[in-house]
């Protein structure tokens, strides 16, 4: 049974898949500290923008050295990072509405197919641009 498990993590995406879950939890409990004790100062879209700010450094981190484990120049890498996920977040910002209303599916399994389709590009846009050579 050992063997199967190694052999499964040594597919970077099966790394990617349970990286990004670890990171889901970790992103999400943070959200809820930074509510929890600076959510009457700042918001919900100040709780929101704290908390990314707080998690996408660790899940980088977690990228880096558990999934994308090439050399590389961390700073460019990190940048990159940030870019990537930027663009996939404002990209659900953008869509979500746009496909809800041109479909009449609802927010909740639109959200879910963007999900769907985000790891896939995430995992493609880091592959190829945050931690490519």
């Amino acid at each position: 049974m050992s063997f199967r498990l190694a052999a499964l993590l040594q597919d970077q995406r099966v790394r990617f898949l349970i990286v990004g879950g670890w990171n889901t939890v970790t992103g999400y409990l943070i959200f809820v500290g930074v509510h929890i004790l600076l959510g009457v100062y700042l918001g919900n879209a100040g709780v929101v923008v704290a908390a990314y700010t707080i998690a996408l450094p660790l899940s980088f981190l977690m990228q880096k050295l558990f999934v994308f484990t090439g050399a590389g120049g961390w700073m460019r890498q990190f940048g990159r990072f940030v870019l990537a996920n930027s663009a996939v977040f404002v990209a659900n910002l953008l869509f979500l509405p746009l496909f809800v209303g041109a479909t009449g599916v609802g927010a909740l399994p639109s959200q879910a197919l963007f999900v769907f389709v985000s790891t896939i590009v995430s995992y493609l846009a880091h592959k190829h641009f945050s931690f490519a050579g």
